[in-house]
């Protein structure tokens, strides 16, 4: 694909899962100059463990994006948004167009890639580009990336943020999380995080543990993880109190899927699932 930006295996894996959300909308230019190709095997053996996954996947940006814009918009007042671990998602374009006039700033992090995607964005979004900072940061170190954050000129400390912790609790140690979401807690809790986790087996539904397990023992294999950081509620809410959270809400992906679709095909019940998106005040 001409001018393209070629993801590795695991990135290109969850893009294409998701890319029936980015049809239209600006997002669409950006997704349109995403190379998947890397995912193809990753997405043929996925499918033979579950051929409806990408519904997982689909609920869960759908979602994320849906709270983040209710958020943003019942508040109407000026804010700023900072997308950590951000990857190749085109969540920033997407909250700026729809909520248009609010969003002052969008800054964004990830360990590398962070100029690619933002010529990306200043060649299909050139307006939207303005209002967002793409920079390099490690989560592995805290005090580093608040200071890569704070060195954009573009972060306010002051102003309402919301935090988007997505597809990366899975990955890091909870005081990891905690540690990163502690630099960016408020004195007096108006900054929102939202974030996603995935349930320990006993906590899904018998029948289908063998999907995530099947699901997770390629990724690992992909992307060499030898361990999957899974939070139940509880174990949660005491990762975001560590971080000087409170007030966290949990949803579960049968809420997810009926917002998103208007019933529950895949998830009829609370238990169906694997993922969690929690949101907390910081």
């Amino acid at each position: 694909m001409s001018g393209s930006l070629e993801l590795e295996p695991t990135a290109a894996l969850v893009m294409d899962w998701a890319k029936d959300l980015y049809r239209t909308g600006i997002a669409s230019s950006f997704v349109a100059r995403l190379d998947l190709s890397a995912g193809q095997r990753m997405r043929q053996e996925c499918d033979a463990v579950c051929p409806w996954y990408p519904e997982v996947m689909m609920n869960r940006k759908w979602f994320i994006r849906h709270i983040a814009s209710t958020i943003i918009n019942s508040r109407g007042f000026p804010c700023q948004i900072l997308i950590l671990a951000s990857g190749k998602s085109p969540l920033a374009l997407e909250l700026l167009e729809r909520c248009p006039g609010v969003i002052v700033s969008v800054i964004e992090t990830d360990i590398a890639g962070m100029e690619e995607k933002a010529r990306i964005y200043r060649e299909v979004a050139p307006t939207a580009a303005q209002r967002i900072r793409c920079v390099e940061a490690d989560l592995y170190d805290p005090g580093g990336t608040r200071d890569a954050v704070a060195d954009t000129g573009a972060f306010y400390p002051d102003r309402p943020t919301i935090i988007v912790f997505e597809g990366i609790s899975y990955y890091l140690p909870p005081e990891i999380s905690s540690g990163v979401l502690s630099r960016f807690t408020s004195k007096s809790g108006q900054n929102t995080v939202i974030l996603d986790s995935l349930l320990p087996c006993r906590l899904v539904r018998e029948d289908r543990r063998y999907i995530s397990r099947g699901i997770w023992s390629i990724i690992h294999r992909d992307c060499n993880v030898k361990k999957t950081v899974t939070y139940c509620p509880d174990e949660m809410v005491r990762m975001l109190i560590s971080a000087g959270g409170g007030q966290v809400r949990h949803h579960a992906m049968n809420e997810m899927e009926w917002l998103r679709t208007g019933e529950n095909r895949y998830f009829p019940t609370d238990g169906d699932g694997w993922i969690r998106i929690s949101t907390a005040r910081l």
